[in-house]
């Protein structure tokens, strides 16, 4: 156990001082936090950002592509007044290229009305909204592009440091301080004072916490940890 030990409930009045020296233990607790969990931390709060980054840059892919196979003659079919002919023989062959010029360049070049202008382009937007699926690679990886394989990969190594954050041993190693911080919420002032009739479990909780850590179950994880942790590394790399 380190620094001063836990207070014994069964000897010990329920004085203000009490309080004191059981949130000055379990601050020491969380303090002696071994760093391999903070590393742990790191690289999750990473992988989810590059998976989340990822996702974002493959659906970005998803939209242009659409633009791009998009033609025009797929455009407005329902509108009676709306000639395709009109851009194709200007050389205005997708949705994508209608996005480029907008609706200014887009009449003058075609040949075509203001309001008729505004269509097209409110045509192509639709093409470039969002979809399901939008976020997802491929079905098959012959088809992928540099998009799908940087989400792939993202998400590989986000499944890897999950499973490790995760990990039972991680857990293990993990728990003195997280139970100190949630008993360090227990003994604050305000729940000490207005439910006294908790105090005598949150004293027992603490009792139970310190028997744990005098025990050595929690540094006895360390070596699983950092184990788990090389094969992470082995594995995304």
């Amino acid at each position: 156990m380190s620094g001063d030990a836990a207070p014994d409930p069964g000897s010990m009045p329920w004085e203000k001082s009490d309080r004191q020296l059981v949130r000055r233990w379990l601050r020491q607790q969380v303090s002696a936090r071994p760093a391999v969990l903070g590393r742990i931390e790191d690289l999750h709060r990473k992988a989810s950002t590059a998976a989340f980054t990822a996702r974002a840059a493959k659906k970005r892919r998803s939209r242009q592509d659409r633009l791009r196979a998009t033609p025009v003659t797929d455009l407005l079919r329902k509108s009676a007044d709306a000639n395709p002919m009109y851009l194709t023989r200007a050389g205005v062959l997708t949705a994508e290229h209608i996005l480029e010029l907008g609706a200014g360049k887009l009449r003058a070049r075609a040949g075509i009305d203001a309001n008729m202008a505004t269509k097209w382009v409110s045509a192509a937007e639709s093409v470039r909204a969002g979809r399901d699926g939008d976020g997802l690679p491929a079905a098959h990886s012959r088809d992928w592009v540099e998009e799908d394989v940087q989400l792939v990969r993202a998400l590989l190594v986000l499944d890897s440091v999950e499973t490790l954050r995760h990990a039972p041993h991680t857990q293990g190693l993990s728990y003195p301080a997280d139970r100190a911080k949630a008993l360090l919420r227990a003994t604050s002032w305000p729940r000490w004072k207005l439910a006294p009739a908790a105090r005598e479990g949150t004293m027992r909780s603490v009792a139970e916490l310190a028997e744990w850590v005098a025990s050595g179950q929690a540094e006895a994880h360390l070596p699983q940890v950092d184990s788990h942790l090389a094969r992470h590394f082995a594995a995304v790399q």
